[in-house]
């Protein structure tokens, strides 16, 4: 096989396969940022459901602060004690795990629920955008094995395949351009200083943001892939043996 290849053949094929590979890779990490964004959150109302436990949230269904104004002992989880503020009104207050930046931490929690705050709003769009980036991963990998069938089916197809090259890179740069820009990496590090959680949901928030380096990076990496595959495909569309080049009319 790799006789017949030659060595362009063999690149061809590497990147090809390197392109896939580092969108699944890519595709997976999304996934795992999602749900460590999910769980940041699960413990803000209603009951506890894991070990990540804010310093601050909201009180239970059956204290509900817009129409209660005292503290009860049913206002909170375990762990927790019912306080007042004159802003958002009845919360609750974790006994053992002191906020790093109160303020941060309460707005981060929407208390009121009704995400009036700049830190609620970043939530909200981090969290949207990264749909969207999951999303665009999945289409990211349909167009990488659309490549890999033109190399079986229309070996001669070069603009085509040239084609779904560069598209597949500009979706995986559009996936990677509307997390970044929404200022994710620099939410997750004020997260971080804020210090609104124990340990566990500390270690969480740093979970959280170690996933997201690896998702830039292999992102980066899939994307530059698709578009140095570009050029190959445009002069040798899906011809990997040597000496041999598509029959383009």
């Amino acid at each position: 096989m790799v006789g017949r290849c030659g060595t362009r053949g063999i690149i061809q094929i590497v990147l090809t396969g390197a392109s896939l590979a580092s969108a699944i890779t890519s595709f997976t990490f999304a996934y795992i940022f999602e749900q460590f964004m999910d769980q940041m959150t699960e413990n803000y109302r209603g009951e506890l459901r894991s070990q990540n436990l804010p310093c601050l949230r909201s009180t239970l269904d059956g204290c509900d602060n817009a129409v209660v104004d005292k503290c009860w002992d049913y206002c909170c989880p375990p762990g927790y004690f019912c306080s007042r503020s004159p802003i958002v009104g009845l919360y609750c207050q974790h006994g053992s795990t002191q906020c790093g930046e109160h303020n941060w931490c309460r707005d981060f929690a929407d208390i009121p629920r009704t995400c009036a705050t700049s830190v609620c709003k970043t939530n909200q769009m981090v969290t949207r955008v990264t749909a969207w980036a999951y999303i665009l991963a999945s289409i990211g990998i349909f167009l990488d094995h659309v490549d890999i069938i033109i190399i079986f089916t229309l070996p001669d197809a070069v603009v085509l395949k040239a084609g779904v090259n560069v598209f597949s890179s500009l979706v995986k740069w559009l996936a990677f351009g509307v997390v970044v820009g929404a200022g994710t990496q620099g939410y997750l590090s004020e997260m971080e200083q804020a210090r609104c959680f124990n340990s566990e949901g500390m270690q969480l928030v740093a979970d959280a943001g170690g996933m997201f380096i690896s998702w830039s990076f292999s992102q980066v990496v899939s994307a530059l892939l698709s578009l140095v595959l570009a050029p190959f495909s445009a002069y040798f569309g899906g011809k990997l043996t040597v000496g041999e080049v598509p029959h383009v009319k």
